[in-house]
């Protein structure tokens, strides 16, 4: 289906980019994380990655699901459930930096705007952050925000999805 499960840009830069620490915000059914996962692995053993997911999971069904197939990689990973406004505040100062992070939760501008001051937080030197659906007016506004001067931003148009910011730091 267009747009969830599979985002083969994410997949091509973990590849790339020999990326091991994973977040993604909007975890939905695992499918992504799975596939984010096994591209990892194409550079290191599933016990050197790492993967951290956050989503509201309303269904207890879905997190276990979600859970079980997250086992199934060999992977380390943490699940955190709740709103991403909540739960990635309580968590951030506790998390490693990261060397990719997927935001795809919420798409009002309060949401996307504290899930990136959050994310951000976990960046290192050489960490992307992709924000997708940037075409979303919250989404938008927040990424138009973003300041050019710490931050370089580009907005690509996957020929299979839908318009997302890649976000580095200004070295």
């Amino acid at each position: 289906m267009f747009g969830f499960g599979y985002h083969s840009f994410l997949n091509d830069h973990i590849k790339k980019n020999k990326c091991k620490r994973l977040l993604e915000i909007g975890v939905y059914d695992g499918e992504n994380a799975k596939n984010m996962i096994e591209a990892a692995k194409e550079s290191f053993p599933p016990k050197e990655i790492e993967y951290y997911g956050f989503d509201y999971f309303e269904d207890e069904r879905l997190y276990w699901k979600v859970y079980k197939k997250l086992e199934e990689t060999g992977c380390r990973f943490k699940l955190f459930q709740g709103d991403s406004k909540v739960t990635l505040p309580q968590h951030v100062e506790e998390l490693p930096i990261m060397d990719l992070i997927f935001i795809d939760g919420g798409k009002s501008y309060e949401t996307a705007k504290s899930d990136w001051e959050n994310c951000r937080k976990l960046m290192g030197k050489h960490t992307v952050v992709f924000v997708h659906n940037y075409e979303f007016p919250g989404v938008k506004r927040m990424v138009d925000e973003i300041p050019r001067e710490e931050y370089i931003v580009e907005i690509i148009h996957p020929s299979d999805d839908y318009a997302t910011a890649r976000i580095r730091k200004k070295l």
